[in-house]
């Protein structure tokens, strides 16, 4: 027990004389790889002459699915575009979540204390989408108990508090006079909230959504007295009426492209289309079962319905007709749809979840900045190899290192260096210490395969002498090269070129 105990002593001893030697006499360069994919992926380092790309392919679409666990019971959603945000309101947590397009739970803000779960109630959301408005970006949040609207800024932080009607349930933003608009159902007012704040909205009892044209700015109003879908202009003023539905659930989403305001009705499965001018209805359209939300897609020009009892989207294109019907995974009332890439949001009160599904594209491998400077540098001066250290994040082992070096013949060979037997005795973590390397030459020729495990981040510590290029050629041949190094140009030329008149006919 007691020699084992002296001859790990030792063995740390020895490494550290080994290591205080290398850093002394090496220098050290630190390459890190990171694998953003689910799967396996084969990089290639250096290679410069042939120029060697760092994995194949480099970038990658592919269709992800996360969840994301939220406070509890997540209600309405809302995209960001100056954050590249997904927000949802979570009514028992009293709390707004923070989601990235790529499922990242960003942050967990909480819109105040409470003693009961729910008696703050966020419930619907709205964001400032005008590009030239002073509060570009600000996100609103309706919360239906206390009777406010609490706007947070694109740090997440909340900006300010404001009063509203009683029990607001719904929220837009109307981009024509940059202002924000509640339903309130109690009380069966209209707030407007912003710097243009003329309000002369009449009394509408059991006020309950809301939708906007963002074109010319008339706002829809759906009650619950007498399912009538009023409309009005963003100062109060009467504009027609849509006729009346029976539906407790009312969802509104104008199209872009072909100026029609689209409404969701959950009791009949069904969306209607209504015409901006006369507001008769022109199209009904069946969906599926129970449709209680609607979102545009700006990348393929399709509306989505939510069709919460059977999980699918409907998918409607610009001249009403339905394209698919595609399912979805855990819904029960927030859409919303990223307007920089093709990705949909979803909650699910029940299982306290938000769900961020789509296409998203991006790099497979990446490699520190550095590494493209050094592979260059390399190339024309070319470092000997006198150790490397190999780091790699999680429990999955770089099994096998490559060196492949090909002549300007093009005759290639190959050493296969095996990473298990090259553990690192210091510590348990997945560290690799490879002896084997001591000599290798790294320039434009040299060339290392291995693959890296998925989401893997690996960390090659390369110890190695450089040669400098420059200082092995003759005085006169540095200056016709055009290395410009103030070391080894003799003061003669110098002299020579500065005594020289100017030459004239460079003018």
């Amino acid at each position: 027990m007691r020699r084992a105990k002296y001859n790990w002593f030792d063995k740390q001893a020895a490494l550290r004389n080994y290591y205080q030697r290398l850093q002394k006499d090496n220098d050290v360069t630190q390459i890190t790889v990171t694998n953003h994919t689910a799967d396996i992926r084969k990089v290639s380092l250096w290679g410069a002459n042939s120029l060697v790309p760092l994995a194949d392919p480099m970038f990658l679409d592919e269709e992800t699915t996360e969840s994301i666990n939220v406070e509890k019971h997540p209600q309405d959603l809302a995209y960001n575009p100056v954050n590249d945000s997904f927000y949802s309101a979570n009514q028992l947590g009293n709390s707004v979540s923070v989601i990235s397009p790529h499922g990242q739970l960003i942050k967990t803000i909480s819109l105040g204390v409470s003693v009961l779960p729910g008696s703050i109630s966020p419930v619907a959301i709205a964001v400032n989408t005008k590009n030239d408005s002073p509060e570009y970006g600000m996100t609103a949040i309706a919360c239906s108990l206390s009777n406010e609207v609490v706007f947070i800024n694109t740090n997440n932080i909340i900006e300010r508090r404001e009063a509203v009607g009683t029990r607001p349930t719904d929220i837009v933003y109307n981009p024509l006079d940059d202002c924000f608009f509640t339903t309130n159902l109690v009380s069966g007012t209209i707030s407007k909230l912003g710097v243009n704040t003329i309000n002369n909205f009449p009394p509408i009892e059991v006020a309950r959504a809301i939708g906007v044209n963002t074109d010319n700015g008339d706002l829809y109003i759906h009650n619950l007295k007498d399912g009538a879908i009023n409309i009005y202009d963003s100062i109060g003023k009467f504009r027609g009426r849509a006729g009346s539905v029976g539906s407790d659930i009312v969802s509104f989403a104008f199209h872009p492209v072909n100026k029609m305001m689209y409404v969701g009705l959950n009791d009949i499965d069904s969306v209607i289309v209504i015409d901006p001018i006369t507001f008769v209805s022109t199209t009904k359209i069946d969906v599926g079962s129970n449709p209680v939300a609607l979102a545009y897609n700006v990348h393929n020009g399709l509306m989505y319905v939510g069709n919460r009892d059977n999980q699918t989207f409907t998918r409607i294109n610009a001249t009403h007709q339905i394209v698919d019907t595609i399912p979805l995974e855990s819904f029960s009332l927030g859409l919303a749809i990223s307007t920089k890439e093709d990705i949909v949001a979803v909650s699910n009160s029940a299982n306290d979840t938000v769900t961020i599904s789509g296409k998203q594209g991006g790099p497979t491998v990446t490699v520190n900045d550095e590494y493209y400077e050094y592979r260059e540098d390399f190339q024309h001066n070319p470092t000997l190899m006198s150790h490397l250290k190999i780091v790699a994040s999680g429990e999955d082992r770089i099994n096998a290192l490559q060196l492949i070096e090909k002549s300007v013949a093009g005759k290639e060979t190959c050493q296969t260096l095996s990473l298990s037997s090259h553990q690192s005795p210091q510590n348990f973590g997945n560290i690799s210490e490879v002896f084997d390397i001591d000599g290798d030459i790294i320039d434009g020729h040299s060339i290392w395969c291995f693959k890296i495990n998925p989401k893997q981040v690996v960390t090659f510590l390369i110890y190695h002498k450089q040669f400098e290029m420059y200082s092995m050629l003759p005085d006169k041949s540095r200056i016709s090269t055009g290395v410009q190094m103030s070391e080894g140009i003799p003061a003669s030329w110098l002299e020579t070129n500065e005594n020289k008149p100017p030459d004239e006919s460079a003018y």
